[in-house]
């Protein structure tokens, strides 16, 4: 039986880990780039910018309410607290659906 929270939870790991693969790489790039040619430096830099941007932007239009299909992005990834239900339509997020 798959809740709504499922859902979402799939989908955030999964920008979560383009912003995180992102960012790494272009933490790593900070310590070698003195060790690289430059044109193969700007090609991984680009790449990688790019992964953190495409992250960032699934995760805020990404991230839908199972029902309604209303952004809820950086509302759910981002809160303080455990975000119950959608602001939009009151569907609750772990109670099943058919």
């Amino acid at each position: 039986m798959m809740i709504p929270r499922d859902i979402i939870n799939r989908r955030k790991k999964i920008y979560l880990t383009l912003v995180a693969v992102g960012f790494s790489a272009m933490a790593i790039l900070a310590f070698i780039e003195k060790y690289m040619p430059h044109a193969l430096f700007n090609a991984l830099l680009y790449s990688s910018l790019s992964l953190l941007i495409v992250g960032n932007i699934l995760m805020y239009i990404g991230i839908r309410c199972p029902k309604c299909d209303v952004i809820i992005g950086y509302a759910i990834v981002f809160s303080a607290e455990k975000v119950v239900q959608c602001p939009r339509c009151r569907i609750n997020f772990d109670e099943s659906i058919l």
